[in-house]
C-alpha cells in the first residue's frame, strides 16, 4: 500500500465513487471504493473518517444479506462515533442496526435501537432524520401487529415533521380525541 497520506480531496473522490456505485447497484465497485478510504482513514489515524466508511460498508453488507459482517462493522462504528461525541452519526448508525436487526427478523431488537436513534435525534433537533426513523418504528410496529404503539409513534413522527398532509392533520385530531377519552 502507498504510505503517503493521500490528501482529502482524494479520499472524497473515493467516497463519492463508493455512493454512486452503490447507488447503481454495483456493489463490489462500491466496496473496493470505500475499502480503499478505509485503509487510507486508517493509515491517517481518522477515528471518524474510519467509522464512516465503516458504516457504508455496514449498509453495504446489509443489502447483501452478510447480516454478522454488518453488525461488527456497524457495532465498531457506533462505539467509535460514541467516543468522539458525535451523536448524530451515533443515531445514523442506531438506525442502521434497527434496519439490519428488521431485516434479521429480530423485530424487538430493532425496535429498541430505532427508538434510540429517534430518541437522540429529537434532542438534537433533527426533526427530519426523527420523522424517517419514527416511520421505520411504525411500518415494523404495524407488520408486527402492535396497534397501539404504532399509532402512538405515528402520532409523534408527525409532531417531529414539518408540514402535515390534511390526512394527516385530520388523524393527528382523532388520535388527540381518542388518546383524551383513553385518559377517562
Amino acid at each position: 500500500m502507498d504510505e503517503r497520506i493521500v490528501p482529502a480531496s482524494e479520499i472524497e473522490v473515493l467516497k463519492s465513487e463508493g455512493v454512486e456505485a452503490f447507488r447503481r447497484g454495483d456493489y463490489q465497485s462500491a466496496e473496493d471504493a470505500f475499502q480503499r478510504a478505509l485503509a487510507h482513514f486508517e493509515h491517517a489515524g481518522d477515528t471518524a473518517g474510519r467509522a464512516e466508511m465503516q458504516v457504508n460498508l455496514g449498509v453495504l453488507a446489509i443489502q447483501r444479506g452478510d447480516y454478522v459482517g454488518a453488525e461488527r462493522l456497524l457495532l465498531e462504528a457506533l462505539e467509535a462515533f460514541r467516543r468522539l461525541g458525535r451523536r448524530s452519526e451515533e443515531a445514523q448508525v442506531l438506525g442502521n442496526l434497527g434496519s439490519m436487526y428488521e431485516r434479521r427478523g429480530q423485530a424487538g431488537r430493532a425496535s429498541k435501537y430505532y427508538r434510540q436513534a429517534a430518541a437522540i435525534f429529537e434532542e438534537l433537533g433533527e426533526r427530519e432524520n426523527a420523522r424517517v426513523t419514527l416511520a421505520a418504528l411504525t411500518r415494523l410496529q404495524v407488520t408486527h401487529h402492535r396497534w397501539l404503539e404504532s399509532l402512538f409513534t405515528y402520532e409523534r413522527m408527525l409532531a417531529a415533521g414539518q408540514r402535515l398532509t390534511f390526512k394527516q392533520r385530520i388523524f393527528r385530531w382523532l388520535f388527540r380525541i381518542m388518546s383524551r377519552l383513553m385518559r377517562v
